[in-house]
């Protein structure tokens, strides 16, 4: 706006740095630089004045291309127009959003994400939409002023919302974020944050939280169902979660070294090492879907999973991806058991097909819907994991309900080879009865 009221006060005859300072009532530094940016736009001259009571100073006048520029400002009246601009329901107030970003109601439904509640429930009124609000977002501080369609000088080169006439409703879009669940061992409080393009948004935890957090989401923290029995000498064994969680931290943890420098001393490798010869440890609840992972990937000889809910959202195209490949490998036999007690009912029949489809088109694959109870045990090869972790639906379902189900990890060849097949015995005739 600086630049405007310089090209402006210079053609009415104010013609010195310091007079249109004290026009505008503003330093003479902010003039400057408006002066400058006009001098590169050639719209002003800035010579030395020849005038006897200003010698030794210097003059503004404007050049052609200055005088069209001020014709045009004079001529320019505002536009009604429409402009689709997106409204954060949660924090109440317009948002920075591409279309692009956004999901349709249906489409955050199929992929069976959260919605966030809104602030309020009432359509946006224009009392809730400034020009101030929309002129911050079409032009960042940091950008300076928007070019007008032409991009050429002279002609519209501001744009501004001058006033907002009315708001029209539109169907509701979302942007897909994080949340990130919070429960202390041994309390009942759950907190949420909220994480956006991979910030941490104080803003939105507020309003989460003053929506009802959690209660509002349905989301609950319930009590673990208890590990599954083990064998008294497995028991004996078994590294706790303090240990486990020790050696994890510290083989996360890197040293930072200066390129080139040769390693004689790593602590993370030895904790990685220190964790690799544990027998029998702990599983901690967030490394149960990387074990899954690594069993699919590295399974060379028997992959058994024990699951008792089936659903679309873990069964996705990744997954059935990653056991094609596992399925074509030589000589590896491949269990699957869901249901324990479920009816057909509880399961997504998308996923029940699709796991259907694979076991239909290879014959080392066993799909089994097992009525009895069972340990949701995952074996491949001579690693198993005894846990109540529900593998195959640990994203699923309308509401959100966490447990801290803790597994073992047991890699002693004898009980593990004792256990597939017992598991395998249940689920092979499952199959054939």
């Amino acid at each position: 706006m600086v630049d405007e009221f310089v090209l402006r006060l210079c053609q009415q005859g104010v013609d010195t740095i310091g007079g249109v300072a004290g026009a505008l009532g503003i330093d003479d530094e902010a003039v400057r630089s408006a002066v400058a940016r006009r001098l590169s736009d050639e719209h002003l001259d800035y010579r030395p004045d020849l005038r006897l009571e200003h010698r030794g100073g210097r003059r503004i006048s404007l050049t052609r291309a200055g005088t069209v520029a001020v014709t045009d400002l004079q001529t320019t009246s505002p536009q009604r127009i429409d402009h689709l601009q997106a409204f954060d329901r949660l924090l109440w107030e317009p948002a920075s959003r591409k279309k692009s970003e956004l999901l349709t109601r249906a489409e955050a439904r199929a992929r069976e994400l959260l919605l966030l509640p809104a602030a309020r429930t009432r359509d946006v009124t224009t009392d809730e939409v400034s020009p101030r609000a929309i002129n911050r977002l079409l032009v960042p501080a940091d950008q300076g002023p928007v070019r007008g369609a032409s991009g050429k000088p002279g002609s519209s080169e501001l744009v501004e919302v001058l006033a907002v006439d009315a708001v029209t409703r539109q169907y509701l879009h979302y942007l897909p974020v994080v949340v990130l669940v919070f429960a202390a061992v041994g309390f009942d409080d759950v907190r949420l944050t909220v994480v956006i393009d991979d910030m941490v948004s104080g803003p939105h935890d507020q309003a989460l939280a003053e929506a009802g957090g959690a209660s509002s989401l349905k989301i609950s923290v319930e009590p673990s169902l208890g590990d599954p029995p083990l064998p008294p000498h497995l028991l004996a064994e078994r590294a706790p979660h303090d240990t486990v969680r020790a050696l994890q931290r510290r083989a996360d943890t890197p040293p930072a070294l200066e390129p080139g420098t040769v390693v004689s001393d790593d602590d993370s490798a030895r904790a990685r090492a220190e964790l690799a010869a544990l027998t029998v440890r702990c599983v901690p609840p967030f490394e149960h879907p990387e074990l899954l992972t690594a069993a699919l990937t590295g399974a060379r000889r028997r992959f058994l999973l024990v699951t008792s809910l089936l659903r679309a959202a873990v069964v996705t195209d990744g997954l059935i991806a990653q056991l094609e490949v596992m399925l074509r490998r030589r000589d590896l036999i491949a269990r699957i058991a869901y249901g324990l007690g479920h009816p057909d009912g509880d399961h997504d029949p998308e996923a029940l097909r699709r796991l259907q489809q694979l076991a239909d088109a290879h014959d080392n694959f066993t799909l089994a819907r097992v009525d009895e109870a069972l340990p949701h045990d995952l074996i491949f090869d001579d690693t198993w994991i005894s846990t109540n972790f529900d593998w195959l639906s640990h994203h699923g379902g309308p509401r959100r309900v966490y447990r801290r189900e803790e597994g073992t990890l047991i890699r002693s060849a004898a009980a593990v080879s004792d256990r597939h097949d017992s598991c395998a015995a249940v689920i092979d005739s499952a199959t054939t009865s």
